[in-house]
């Protein structure tokens, strides 16, 4: 199996429906999945085959779901990072990974050329209206990688409360599946529109938001840096009925001034993680926002989803919930 499959077979099931958006820009799932085979293309034109590890540095833009799914197209691994590392932690991630290419986003240019030199590694750029014509001039690949159900599609990497970063592998199997588990939890279909706030280069992001709503063909509207008047106005523009943050991003959102002026009224279901949320935050918001919020526990190693509290049995604030399925939990 191969986690782009999400992709192709949404792109299969309806072309013309939107998968991604930032503000007037849109992508359908047919323009989605063509560009991804275009970024295969480059990337096999760029000496990079099946097991080999290409560097994602992008903030939430709809370049991000183009190279991630592009690259596992090809069979290659990602390698997501984070878009504020500086020259000698990116220069880390990549000689550790074994990263052969990073596509970086042209605001970190600098810091990414410089660190893909130190580390033996190709930078691409990508620059608004200059990416494209790139991208376009490669030959598409259509078929997908015949990788393995436990083949590594991504590496995170995750310091833990100590120590160097370590790269978490998570496998194809492993990601499709909490991805099936994360559109369980949250009740996902064609009609979802997520509010991609969360960094599409950390596990929750990537997995609850990203491939679960790539994965029932629904929306995903992207907030590339977070402010709460901006992803409350999202809310309201997009008509958001899904909305995933950590406790900072209710809490901004709950104490602006005048939360109410915005109709957030489509909200159906929220999940919160990363960290423990106040009881009375969690009140607070839903009494605001009219919403259930959802709250559980999860690690890059666990792709992320590890339990949660669910949607149709009974919600203890305060809790991360139960293990999910195929989970075990043990009290030491």
């Amino acid at each position: 199996m191969n986690l782009a499959s999400i992709l192709t077979r949404s792109a299969e099931r309806d072309g013309q429906q939107v998968a991604v958006k930032l503000d007037d820009v849109e992508l359908s799932y047919a323009m989605l999945d063509g560009a991804s085979t275009h970024i295969a293309g480059l990337l096999e034109d760029h000496g990079v085959s099946r097991g080999d590890r290409v560097g994602i540095m992008l903030p939430n833009v709809p370049y991000f779901p183009v190279c991630y799914f592009g690259a596992l197209r090809a069979g290659a691994i990602v390698v997501p990072m984070n878009v504020l590392l500086k020259r000698r932690e990116v220069a880390f991630y990549l000689r550790d990974s074994g990263a052969k290419l990073l596509f970086a986003w042209h605001d970190f240019g600098e810091d990414a050329q410089a660190a893909a030199r130190d580390a033996g590694a190709e930078c691409v750029l990508v620059t608004p209206g200059e990416f494209e014509p790139i991208v376009g001039a490669a030959t598409p690949r259509v078929a997908l990688a015949d990788t393995e159900e436990g083949d590594t599609a991504v590496i995170l990497y995750t310091s833990g409360t100590t120590g160097t970063p370590k790269g978490a592998e998570l496998t194809h199997a492993n990601l499709a599946r909490n991805a099936e588990i994360a559109r369980g939890l949250f009740g996902l279909g064609a009609e979802a529109v997520t509010l991609g706030a969360l960094p599409l280069f950390h596990s929750f992001g990537q997995t609850c938001a990203m491939n679960a709503t790539i994965s029932v063909a629904g929306c995903l509207t992207l907030l590339p840096r977070f402010e709460p008047a901006k992803a409350l106005e999202i809310i309201q523009r997009d008509r958001v009925n899904v909305f995933e943050g950590v406790p900072t991003m209710y809490s901004a959102m709950l104490n602006l001034a005048d939360p109410g002026a915005y109709d957030t009224s489509t909200l159906k279901v929220c999940a919160s993680g990363g960290a423990a949320l106040p009881v009375e935050l969690m009140r607070g918001f839903e009494a605001a926002f009219d919403c259930k919020i959802l709250e559980g526990y999860g690690l890059s190693e666990t792709s992320p989803v590890a339990s949660f509290n669910h949607p149709d049995r009974e919600r203890k604030a305060g809790s991360i919930g139960t293990p999910v399925e195929g989970v075990e939990m043990k009290v030491v």
